[in-house]
């Protein structure tokens, strides 16, 4: 099964090593994710989750935004690494991806769920 959530505002963490002031940008995320279970004769022995796209978009966070000064993210583009952060699930919890941490500079992006 596929899933979609979208992060903005609060539950996004840029870090570009080219701005001084990291916390003037924001960012607008659609994650992509997918979940899987591990079965036994007995039943379920694991069920996890993994992030398999993100795409968006990081701007300053000026009220007068223009289009130019966006820059578009998407973790199919060539260089960008996808990583998905699971440690923090506890079983009888809702299970989606609660924010994400992008780095522009060494292209990583980080799914926390």
């Amino acid at each position: 099964m596929n899933f979609e959530t979208r992060l903005a505002e609060l539950n996004v963490s840029i870090h570009n090593g080219n701005y001084k002031n990291t916390y003037d940008l924001e960012g607008a995320f659609i994650v992509c994710w997918d979940y899987y279970t591990e079965m036994r004769d007995w039943g379920v022995k694991e069920i996890g989750v993994y992030a398999t796209r993100v795409s968006g978009v990081v701007y300053k966070s000026d009220e007068d935004i223009l289009e130019s000064e966006r820059q578009e993210i998407d973790s199919d583009d060539k260089g960008w690494e996808l990583k998905s952060d699971t440690s923090d699930i506890e079983f009888g919890q809702c299970i989606q991806p609660y924010d994400i941490y992008v780095d522009i500079e060494n292209k990583e992006i980080i799914v926390n769920f």
